[in-house]
């Protein structure tokens, strides 16, 4: 079978940057499954991967517009260290999480840490980075109306879903 719309895919795949360094898949490649056609994955991802089948590989690179995007300058803030926690051990380089407003999880990294304040940079870690896949195709199925049922359901924030109402 080969994937298509409304197909399950099971993958296989390593991710690695410019630079050769190893994101996802270091010590033996990672799974993920999906329904196709359903904007679980890149777009730029799945369009690669349409018509292949069982067994079959592919290497696709993504640049930063069709991965992670550009760092957008208006995520990054700058803050007082007395808004942290006084037990926090804070460091360049490290992710932290907190919550937005609603109790979402929200993740940034410091970016520099000055001697009253800190810079944080809410974008993703791989914002501006382009993504060289490696991916096998392990399996290929119909999905079942359940699972079809399921996906329509979930509210994928910018994924135009018309189940829900302000998730955007």
């Amino acid at each position: 079978m080969k994937v298509d719309n409304d197909t399950v895919v099971e993958i296989e795949y390593t991710v690695t940057l410019d630079s050769g360094e190893v994101v996802e898949g270091k010590d033996q490649p990672a799974r993920y499954s999906f329904i196709f056609g359903r904007g679980q994955i890149f777009p730029a991802l799945e369009q690669n991967l349409k018509g292949l089948e069982t067994g079959e590989m592919t290497e696709v690179t993504l640049s930063p517009e069709e991965g992670f995007g550009e760092p957008k300058p208006e995520l990054m803030r700058e803050v007082s260290l007395s808004e942290f926690p006084p037990d926090l051990e804070i460091e360049e380089g490290h992710m932290y999480r907190t919550m937005d407003d609603k109790g979402n999880p929200m993740y940034f990294t410091i970016k520099e840490k000055k001697e009253e304040t800190a810079v944080l940079d809410f974008n993703h870690p791989l914002a501006g980075e382009n993504l060289h896949f490696k991916v096998k195709i392990v399996n290929v199925r119909p999905a079942t109306a359940e699972e079809l049922a399921e996906v329509s359901s979930i509210c994928i924030p910018g994924g135009g879903c018309s189940s829900c109402s302000g998730c955007a």
